[in-house]
């Protein structure tokens, strides 16, 4: 059935628009209005049910009354690979003169031919960076896939849009301990410099008094190369554990 004998005046008629960036949720609304004198049973159905949570899904509509309906598209990469087969319906009956408590059972009993539709495509414009020079990016989508299921409630899918944030304190967390690790490796080996300094000098030290301390020429001049082949192998050590720790 063509909109115009829709029961619902549904707004914008032709599309929805998401705007990306499309790094967090992006959201859309459309406006449902009962155009008749009855009350109008309304449900929202898309070809990708998973990308999108939409609240409320379904209602009912008194005569006259208005609604507005929020699509909310999950977090992506830029544009969906499946970009082509997103679409949105909107169906609609005439509420029965019985006083239903489950709206859900009303799909179940009515009559297939008493059912009406709206469809809307759905365009995707990924804003570039300005200073890139780069122009906006749109894709309308224009596919011919029109297999449509419930959109989800936004309450059935909030774990889905929790997960990122998981995910991310889970990744900061780890960073955190890794940092923490990194800095007590730090400290640990600024303590073993500083001995190494302290054992040095204490080296230097013994070798001045064993130079004031002896008489001999020769002895001193043999102590001296003793210290120097001390000194490198602790240099050595040294460097060794220097590198060793920052590779």
């Amino acid at each position: 059935m063509s909109e115009k004998h829709s029961l619902l005046q549904v707004s914008p008629h032709r599309e929805l628009v998401f705007t990306g960036p499309f790094s967090d949720v992006v959201t859309a609304h459309m406006t449902l209005k009962n155009i008749t004198s009855n009350p109008v049973c309304f449900k929202v159905k898309t070809t990708a049910p998973k990308q999108y949570c939409v609240r409320p899904n379904s209602g009912l509509l008194k005569n006259g009354e208005s609604k507005q309906i929020t699509v909310m598209l999950q977090p992506l990469e830029g544009i969906p690979t499946d970009a082509g087969r997103h679409k949105f319906m909107v169906q609609s009956c005439v509420a029965p003169a019985e006083d239903l408590q489950d709206l859900e059972s009303i799909w179940k009993i009515v009559d297939p031919a008493e059912l009406t539709y709206s469809k809307l495509m759905v365009t995707f414009v990924d804003k570039k960076n300005p200073a890139s020079g780069d122009d906006n990016k749109t894709f309308t989508v224009n596919g011919n896939e029109e297999t449509f299921a419930s959109a989800g409630q936004a309450q059935e899918l909030g774990s889905s849009f929790s997960a990122p944030s998981s995910q991310q304190d889970g990744t900061v967390a780890s960073l955190r301990k890794s940092l923490k690790s990194t800095i007590d490796e730090k400290e640990e080996l600024q303590k073993k410099v500083h001995g190494l300094e302290q054992e040095i000098e204490v080296m230097l030290k013994k070798n001045r008094k064993l130079q004031q301390n002896q008489s001999d020429g020769a002895l001193v001049e043999g102590a001296f190369p003793t210290l120097q082949v001390v000194l490198i192998a602790v240099a050595a050590l040294l460097i060794g554990l220097i590198f060793g720790h920052l590779f």
